[in-house]
């Protein structure tokens, strides 16, 4: 049997393959909280409480509750930590079907879709809000998906909304991710709020947490 590492370390060779990535994701879900819980992956926990940071920063007391988009919502792991911080509405897209289906066994969401690619640019119909706040932790990981998927996310975002990600260290150095944020591609549409350097991910190594705030429309 393989081990909670070979688990992880064998999902991050599928670069530009998002079927073979979807299928390994579909045999991998009733698994993936054990074995990622087995390595400390703390980087959920982490973008969750940085979401709430900013909803309670940002958010008005007199509004509804904020909106918030997981993209790439796993198996719900920060939606679950989210539905404890605050009254917010939360829904979820993750490219596997399997993984959706275990966030949804979480009611941690209001609605949850599998089959959603965030690394193309095609705006997936059944999600017809733009959201306060995207969130996105461990999808920016090798064999996942490129930094351009960061012009996904944002487009879910609704005009001065927020984006929040996580960027594994090894991640970011092998695809210029740091490039590509601060890249006028990016800056016509969002501005760089903040970035928290090499904070808590995994055991193996740290993350950056990233902050934009949408500024107009992907074109």
């Amino acid at each position: 049997m393989n081990s909670s590492f070979d688990m992880i370390k064998q999902s991050h060779v599928f670069f530009d393959d998002a079927p073979g990535l979807k299928n390994y994701y579909e045999d991998w879900a009733t698994q993936y909280d054990v074995d990622l819980a087995d390595q400390k992956w703390v980087a959920p926990k982490v973008a969750a409480n940085f979401v709430h940071l900013l909803a309670s920063a940002y958010g008005s007391s007199a509004a509804p509750a904020a909106t918030i988009l997981d993209a790439g919502c796993g198996t719900g792991l920060v939606g679950r930590v989210l539905s404890t911080q605050g009254n917010y509405l939360i829904d979820g897209v993750d490219l596997s079907e399997s993984m959706a289906e275990e966030a949804a066994k979480t009611n941690a969401y209001r609605k949850v879709y599998g089959g959603v690619d965030l690394s193309t640019p095609v705006r997936d119909e059944r999600l017809d809000d733009q959201y306060d706040i995207v969130v996105s932790s461990g999808v920016f990981t090798l064999g996942h998906v490129r930094p351009t998927a960061l012009l996904t996310l944002i487009e879910y975002a609704r005009p001065d909304g927020l984006i929040v990600v996580s960027t594994r260290g090894t991640y970011a150095a092998e695809t210029g991710f740091e490039d590509f944020a601060r890249s006028q591609e990016v800056s016509k549409v969002a501005s760089l709020e903040f970035k928290l350097k090499d904070a808590n991910y995994l055991a193996e190594e740290g993350a950056d947490y990233w902050v934009f705030r949408k500024t107009g429309s992907v074109q």
